[in-house]
């Protein structure tokens, strides 16, 4: 007899009970430069579809590490991923760069080059 189990799994996810869809995690960077005046205090806006999470603000860290997670069950295949990091300052806060990913089944590791310095690291996995 076939094992029940990936139909099961299927219902599950089509009733959102098991963990499906995209899970984003291990959020860090390395080397960012803030201005002149100050120290680095990094933060990460991203994004998939409707879900949207802003991290903590890491303060006076060029080499910070985040541990929030963005979680969206209904991500498929070949949408983006946006990830805009920023350095957090008292008039304004600058925008370090932007990192954009179209996701894909699996689980993977990425970096991203940052426009004013800096490298982002970031993880997912698209169930």
């Amino acid at each position: 007899m076939a094992s029940i189990l990936p139909l099961l799994l299927l219902v599950l996810c089509s009733l959102n009970v098991a963990h499906c869809g995209l899970r984003v995690y291990k959020l860090y960077a390395r080397g960012l430069r803030p201005d002149q005046n100050s120290s680095a205090d990094g933060y990460v806006e991203m994004s998939c579809g409707s879900s949207y999470v802003k991290t903590r603000v890491n303060e006076n860290n060029p080499n910070p590490s985040w541990t929030e997670e963005l979680s969206y069950s209904r991500a498929v295949s070949g949408d983006r991923l946006e990830f805009r990091v920023y350095d957090k300052d008292v008039a304004f806060n600058d925008r370090l760069g932007v990192c954009s990913h179209s996701i894909r089944k699996g689980s993977y590791s990425y970096s991203c080059n940052l426009e004013k310095g800096g490298v982002f690291y970031f993880s997912y996995t698209l169930s």
